[in-house]
């Protein structure tokens, strides 16, 4: 047994990964980049009942397909460092969903505890949890907690401590994805165990899934310890692909997904959740989305949205801007009335005061600015803007996630194009990346934000919330455009699916 525990918190995004991993190490965290990707490495040190903890925060993933970078970051971590326990935090008022991952780490056969995060949430909604039958129809621990406020998180450890202890293989869950599948997985798992297949990293049934759902790493590894193998097997997963295809019209990853989540709600209905509300009751987050995402009425608030924006920004920053003038002023004065005319004189208030003055006046207006999208950010909207874009994205050839690298460089006026060229970094298609990554520079970023507000100030003062807001959309229709053109031309291929939670 490692002297140091290492453990690994995995979950969806939004489940309260980062929340826990905060409050656990504070100070003590270390982050980085995991080697060949961009995607960020989180780890931090914590001591609990005199035992030493590494824990590390992966990324947010709903499965352990390779469908992104961040997929693939998750399970090489998990196969590759085999961390003693991986803890799933799972959001206990969307559970259904979140088992989804759990699920696949016992196919995986990943030593697991299970952290029931946002309990509270839960209640509030009339959704009671029964862990403990939970924990015993999974055979994992469960362990409820609220990461926000640290209930339950000494417990949650202790379950951590006692799985480690246990230190047993850890035997992967067999699930049955009806008839068609099931007989394919029990062809290729000879083929496989037989040759030794990737198996001193996998379980051979596993792999068996991967090939199935064309898993393109998996497909990859494979083709490189044993080609001909690796065709044979592809051989079999096409002939049970076409098969569903000519008699329900699916693929074999939907068929699995669908199995999964059949495994999972099986195990719900068995006493697990009572909810005391009606199962399609509506919250209060829903019934904003609702209105703001409106197919008519999202663009139209999102409008308005921007443009207070910057009516706010101009109309209350002005008495600032006008204080800040004035001191600057009276300095200017000051200097001209001690001073003897000379070059002395001409570099303090030309060059020092005028200089500084110049620069500072746009402060105001910029502090303004970055506390409303500040505001926007924090309250969730811009996640719902970038939904309402998704379809229009999409048009001119770009990803729904692209929405992001464009505001933060500046889509909503002020920003950096250089975080918006990092912040691509979460596009799979590599097209797509390179067509956001080329065009987010057109945005008004805060580098440019001086000069519009000095150019509107000077020629369109009486109006101008109204020309900013125009500069704006100025700058997304030709950052559009020339994402547009890059796509038809030298970045031409097919748009990927978008998928972001609310």
């Amino acid at each position: 047994m490692r002297s140091t525990l290492s453990i690994a918190l995995a979950g969806n995004p939004n489940a309260g990964k980062t929340t826990l991993f905060n409050r656990l190490t504070g100070a003590r965290q270390h982050v980085g980049n995991y080697p060949g990707v961009t995607v960020e490495k989180k780890e931090g040190f914590l001591t609990h009942n005199g035992r030493e903890i590494k824990v590390t925060d992966l990324p947010g993933t709903y499965s352990l397909t390779a469908y992104s970078v961040e997929e693939l970051v998750a399970r090489d971590f998990i196969v590759n460092q085999r961390p003693d326990v991986v803890v799933d935090i799972v959001d206990a008022s969307n559970l259904e969903r979140n088992l989804y991952l759990s699920c696949q780490f016992l196919e995986l056969g990943a030593p697991m505890v299970i952290a029931l995060n946002m309990v509270d949430v839960a209640e509030n909604r009339g959704i009671e949890i029964d862990a403990d039958r939970l924990a015993r129809l999974l055979g994992v621990p469960v362990v409820p907690i609220v990461a926000r406020s640290g209930k339950g998180i000494d417990k949650l450890f202790d379950a951590i401590l006692e799985t480690a202890a246990i230190n047993n293989a850890v035997h992967p869950i067999l699930l049955r994805y009806g008839s068609d599948l099931d007989q394919t997985i029990t062809a290729l798992l000879p083929l496989i165990e037989k040759n030794k297949l990737l198996t001193d990293d996998y379980p051979a049934r596993w792999i068996a899934l991967k090939f199935l759902e064309h898993d393109e790493q998996i497909l990859e590894k494979a083709k490189q310890l044993n080609p001909e193998l690796t065709e044979e097997l592809l051989q079999n997963c096409e002939t049970v692909t076409t098969h569903l295809q000519q008699t329900m019209e699916v693929y074999p990853e939907a068929v699995i997904a669908d199995h999964r989540y059949g495994y999972i709600k099986s195990v719900l209905h068995q006493g697990v959740i009572r909810e005391k509300f009606v199962g399609d009751r509506l919250y209060t987050s829903d019934k904003i989305d609702k209105i703001v995402t409106h197919r008519i009425l999202g663009p139209l608030i999102m409008a308005a949205i921007l443009f207070g924006l910057y009516t706010f920004t101009f109309n209350y920053s002005t008495t600032l801007v006008d204080l800040l003038a004035s001191l600057f002023t009276l300095a200017s004065n000051s200097i001209d009335s001690l001073l003897p005319d000379g070059p002395l004189k001409s570099m303090i208030i030309s060059g020092v005061i005028d200089g500084m003055g110049g620069v500072l006046g746009f402060v105001p207006i910029i502090m303004f600015m970055f506390f409303g999208i500040a505001v926007l950010e924090d309250s969730g909207y811009l996640a719902r803007v970038a939904f309402m874009m998704d379809r229009i994205f999409h048009f001119f050839g770009l990803h729904g996630s692209s929405v992001m690298p464009f505001i933060v460089s500046g889509g909503i006026a002020g920003g950096c194009a250089v975080p918006g060229v990092m912040a691509t970094r979460t596009l799979r298609s590599p097209k797509e990346r390179m067509a956001t990554l080329l065009t987010v520079p057109f945005m008004n970023c805060g580098a440019k934000l001086p000069v519009l507000t000095l150019l509107i100030g000077a020629f369109f003062s009486a109006h101008q919330a109204r020309y900013m807001f125009l500069a704006t959309l100025a700058a997304w229709l030709v950052a559009l455009i020339a994402a547009k053109f890059l796509r038809m031309t030298v970045l031409r291929g097919e748009s990927t699916p978008f998928v972001m939670e609310l």
